[in-house]
């Protein structure tokens, strides 16, 4: 026993040491087999060349034979992508190789010792090295994208000579019987093959013992489909009678849920019978196409958006000076139950190999039935002024446009409505139809659109809680004007363009366009605005600060303080651009070449602007005239109210405002009344009768200078006998005011005084007297005589 519990603990002993042995083993395995696997990988991301050249190959066949599709398009879109990723494999790695080797420096002349040289070429070895598959993958892309061109071409050509097909005209009566009767064995067998099925799946059931939840999942369908709707509309009714300013939004809501329960129990019930082994294999066919295309959704929506257009007291658009027209809300939900007819005969027509000739005669009354809806409600009258504010339009602005948009649209829809029917009676049926039912969903959508526009309006005031604020406001207009653009890829699909292109066309987008050796990219765009934006801000901020709490402390003059407020502002909006152009990677040494070009164009086209730029600028700095300066330019005097970069704003006595260009404050000749101080000379002239005491009238002028209060004792005022006039003594008061702003005040105050003491010293004030001497006065005498006796 104590031999083999020694034995025990020596082996206990040499265990630690095996398995530290082991674990070591285990992990070193671990990572060779993990370096085998990344090796192989890294392998394996590259592009298989190989599979790549049997399988271009394959589709270049399929070109030249014209045998091309949408599958064979995605299969090279695959390739294309792989080939675009390697493409950009080790770009950071292949740029830095780039400047080391740039930073060596050009090698030296031929027959110079290169001490760089096994550098150089290391670098250049490596270099080459990853540029090598680089290379081989953009080789293989140029094939790629030259391959998915040549496939758009003969699917477009396709496509086009599908539309302008020519078949048997629908109107060929002798086809009739014959098309109406394949359309009735059709119909009859989908109708017996389900009337056979009925029995067994009940049956079915029975055994199961699942009849019972089938009877559930039924009346959960009809519940959804006939009670539900009531029971939204009462809860709508109570809501919208406690809070009368919902009635748009609410009514929008109610009604949009409605539909949706009326739509989610029609496609339950759809499903149930599918799911229950209720149809046969054609009814299974229809159903599940309904199930997968949301009919249900397309029919209820239809019935929904014509009522939102034309009933109830928020209706959209007014049909016959009415908002309760029921008959072109059911006509919009017919247009969706025709289109879905529509789908069901191509796709009978498709399974049951019918002739196109049949089917062009199944669907030509269809197209005639849309035709004539449309017809239908393009014939509505444009609403009035009156009616188009009820709308939610302000008559002065937006009913002329409403009116015109409204008057354009019955046009158009009335000729394609009469286009389409020509065209598919002459046998133009496929035209015909992406003619007219494309046109038809356009519609529908701008109706939407128009809807939902209506609604955010509606928001929008009650969010205000003022009546009428939304008509015209910008913010819901804005918010419209984004439906319509998000929409733009819709009426694309609409109208036939293919969801690849319209992938190829955002991804083009998103690459961004190559302005010189940089790429612009939207991100980069947003990334552009982002920054400028917070520069911007960050200035006006800065200007606010200073102009509110750090200038209004400090002994520099107002005029000074707006320089150097505006100053910053140049100077912070300069560097919010250059730091944004240079955070999207624009390289600003190219933007030297810009700015050449541009000069080129200021020096002919813009000079006049540039000049006034700069003259603001020197305005600013040197500050010859100051904002609250009165001043005098070109025979027009006033005080300067606003310097900005390209005009000053002078406001003149009459209280009207000139513009001036900066340019001719700086050029010509300007004269500042109150530059530095408000000190100014004021000339109060007066004349007096010849014969007074010249003497005691200048004693009486000094006087009454000197009492005045605005008027300086130093220097004093004095008086000038300037003249003698033709008919009077001409003197003039010459003093300096405190206040020049205060001349044409302290002139009248001068002048009033000067009257009432020179009518108390019985000084005259003369006026112009004038002596007239008469040569010959005999001979008007003895005219004047002849005069009376004749």
């Amino acid at each position: 026993m104590a031999r083999r519990g020694d034995a025990r603990r020596a082996r206990s002993v040499r265990n630690p040491v095996k398995a530290v042995a082991k674990l070591w083993a285990w992990g070193l395995l671990w990572f060779i087999w993990m370096g085998l696997n990344l090796a192989a990988f890294a392998q394996s991301s590259l592009p298989d060349y190989t599979r790549w050249s049997s399988e271009s190959a394959y589709v270049e066949r399929q070109i030249l034979q014209q045998n091309v599709s949408e599958s064979l398009r995605g299969l090279v879109a695959n390739w294309r992508d792989q080939f675009i990723r390697a493409s950009e494999a080790n770009s950071g790695r292949i740029a830095t190789l780039q400047e080391q080797i740039l930073a060596l420096g050009d090698p030296p002349a031929e027959g110079q010792s290169d001490p760089l040289a096994q550098r150089r070429r290391a670098l250049n070895a490596d270099l080459a090295k990853l540029q090598l598959p680089v290379a081989q993958a953009q080789e293989a892309l140029s094939k790629a994208q030259g391959l998915v061109r040549e496939i758009d071409q003969l699917i477009r050509a396709e496509q086009k000579s599908a539309l302008f097909e020519l078949s048997k005209s629908p109107l060929s009566i002798v086809a009739w019987p014959k098309a109406l009767l394949e359309l009735s064995d059709i119909l009859g067998g989908l109708l017996g093959e389900t009337f056979e099925t009925i029995p067994l799946a009940l049956t079915l059931l029975a055994g199961k013992q699942l009849l019972a939840s089938f009877v559930l999942s039924l009346l959960i369908a009809l519940l959804l489909l006939l009670a539900a709707p009531r029971i939204v509309q009462r809860l709508s009714r109570d809501l919208i009678y406690q809070r009368q300013g919902l009635v748009s939004s609410t009514g929008f809501l109610s009604t949009l849920v409605i539909a949706v329960v009326k739509a989610s129990g029609l496609h339950f019930l759809l499903l149930t019978l599918l799911e229950n082994g209720f149809l046969g294999f054609q009814g299974t066919l229809l159903i599940e196409r309904a199930l997968d295309h949301y009919w249900a959704a397309w029919i209820f929506g239809a019935f929904w958006l014509g009522q939102r257009l034309f009933v109830g007291e928020t209706a959209v658009l007014i049909a016959d000076g009415k908002q309760n027209d029921e008959r072109n809300a059911r006509l919009v939900g017919v247009l969706a139950v025709v289109f879905i007819i529509h789908a069901v005969l191509d796709l009978v027509a498709h399974y049951e190999a019918s002739s196109p000739h049949a089917l062009v005669i199944w669907t030509f009354p269809l197209l005639v039935l849309t035709a004539l809806i449309l017809m239908r409600l393009a014939q509505q009258p444009v609403a009035s002024a009156e009616e188009a504010a009820a709308l939610g339009a302000s008559v002065e602005k937006t009913a002329p446009l409403y009116q015109t948009m409204m008057w354009l649209l019955r046009r158009v829809s009335r000729f394609v409505a009469i286009i389409a029917i020509l065209a598919g009676a002459l046998g133009y049926m496929n035209a015909a139809n992406a003619l007219l039912y494309p046109f038809v969903l356009t519609l529908g959508l701008l109706a939407s659109i128009l809807v939902l526009q209506r609604l955010v309006s509606d928001t929008y005031e009650v969010f205000l809680g003022k009546a009428g604020a939304g008509k015209d406001a910008l913010l819901p207009i804005l918010i419209g004007f984004s439906f319509l653009l998000l929409a733009l890829p819709v009426f694309a699909l609409i109208w036939g363009a293919r969801a690849v292109d319209l992938i190829e066309l955002w991804s083009q987008v998103l690459s961004g366009v190559q302005i010189g050796e940089t790429r612009l990219s939207p991100g980069e765009f947003l990334t552009f605005v982002i920054i400028f934006t917070a520069g911007y801000m960050a200035t006006r901020f800065v200007q606010s600060a200073l102009k509110a709490s750090v200038l209004p402390k400090t002994s520099i003059d107002p005029g000074a303080q707006t320089a150097l407020v505006s100053g910053i502002g140049y100077i912070g909006i300069f560097l919010a651009a250059l730091v944004a152009i240079s955070s999207i990677g624009v390289d600003l040494s190219s933007l030297a070449i810009v700015a050449g070009a541009l000069s080129v164009g200021i020096g002919f086209g813009l000079q006049n602007i540039v000049s006034n730029f700069v003259s603001g600028i020197i305005l600013l700095i040197e500050r010859p005239v100051s904002e609250g300066d009165w001043i005098e330019v070109g025979g027009k005097m006033g005080y300067v109210r606003n310097i900005s970069v390209r005009s000053t704003r002078i406001e003149t006595f009459d209280r009207s405002d000139i513009i001036v260009p900066n340019a001719d404050l700086v050029a010509g000749v300007v004269t500042n009344y109150t530059r530095g101080n408000t000190l100014g000379r004021v000339i109060v002239p007066v004349g007096v009768a010849y014969g007074t005491d010249t003497k005691h009238v200048e004693r009486l002028l000094l006087e009454i200078a000197g009492k005045h209060p605005l008027v300086m004792g130093d220097p004093a005022p004095y008086v000038v006998f300037s003249a003698f006039g033709d008919s009077s003594l001409d003197f003039e008061i010459r003093a300096i005011l405190r206040d020049v702003n205060a001349m044409l005040s302290v002139k009248t105050d001068l002048n009033h005084e000067i009257s009432a003491v020179f009518q108390a010293e019985g000084i005259e004030m003369p006026f112009v007297q004038r002596d007239i001497w008469l040569r010959n006065p005999e001979a008007l005498a003895g005219g004047a005589n002849r005069s009376k006796n004749g």
